[in-house]
């Protein structure tokens, strides 16, 4: 299987799998080493997974060596330095299945942790495992889009210039064309919160698009969501351009304006790619009600 791009923390819980693997002499990584190992990297909606474990740490501990061996697939995969079980195998199958369902380009936490709980119910022996663990929040916690806040207080937001991109403001006569785009690139949901954009009677659209070769590659908004000021998103770029810096630029220019418009915070509403927005601008995630 020819292995997508991961997140630090994708790579963190892979670490720490395989660690849980060689402590317990298993000769495969098994669907609870990857489980387990996702709640020991303890960085962002993880943290919140490992608090939320942590009083049942020691019983999981002890169960797990109660549990029957899962079947090695015999497939060394990308970059894990063991087999996967049979199980594992298709669980990481699945979390690849649901990334590019949700169009995205990185591996990410949730979609192992989202993939992991789809498999449980094939795995009796292992649904009574953790059958008294927080189930619903773990999922609501990890799989979720989540609310960040971004200081703009910190930097300056101002970014170099991307060779050959141009970003620039949407006028209110390119309604109509980029409208279009957007539900055709980024679906119905994201057509509808832009098109409140362009419902006031003012010439200032606050979003931003990014063009390459006079051909849209991107947008980000902001004020845009439930016409609430501050709140940052939605924002999008294809995914013929990504990896290439252009939603970094995107980001950096939208928060900057917003501090110019005299914002102390950006409120980042229900952010997909978490990792992203915690590396790029320093985003720190709203912790929610069920975790301490």
């Amino acid at each position: 299987m020819k292995a997508p791009h991961f997140t630090h923390k994708v790579i963190k819980l892979i670490q720490q799998a395989e660690r849980i693997a060689e402590r317990h002499h298993h000769r495969s990584i098994q669907s609870i080493d990857l489980f387990i190992g996702a709640s020991l990297v303890k960085e962002g909606a993880l943290k919140e997974m490992h608090y939320l474990l942590e009083p049942y740490t020691d019983k999981i501990e002890r169960l797990i060596e109660t549990l029957t061996p899962e079947p090695s697939s015999e497939n060394w995969i990308e970059p894990f330095s063991m087999p996967l079980s049979l199980h594992a195998h298709r669980i990481w199958t699945s979390s690849i299945d649901i990334m590019k369902r949700y169009n995205q380009t990185f591996l990410n936490e949730g979609h192992i942790i989202q993939a992991f709980f789809s498999h449980i119910p094939s795995h009796p022996q292992l649904e009574q495992v953790l059958m008294e663990i927080p189930k619903k929040q773990i999922i609501q916690s990890v799989t979720t889009a989540r609310d960040l806040t971004v200081n703009l207080l910190t930097n300056d937001w101002i970014n170099k210039e991307l060779k050959g991109v141009v970003i620039s403001m949407v006028q209110p006569n390119e309604k109509e064309d980029f409208l279009s785009w957007v539900k055709h690139q980024f679906g119905e949901r994201w057509f509808e919160t832009l098109s409140g954009a362009f419902q006031s009677s003012s010439p200032f659209i606050p979003i931003l698009k990014a063009e390459e070769k006079g051909e849209l590659v991107g947008f980000a908004a902001y004020d845009v969501y439930m016409n609430k000021k501050g709140i940052f998103g939605p924002m999008g770029v294809i995914p013929a351009t990504r990896l290439h810096g252009v939603g970094k630029q995107l980001l950096y220019t939208a928060l900057h304006r917003m501090k110019e418009r005299g914002y102390l915070y950006a409120v980042l509403k229900e952010a997909g790619p978490i990792e992203f927005y915690e590396k790029t601008c320093g985003a720190k995630l709203i912790p929610l009600d069920n975790t301490r």
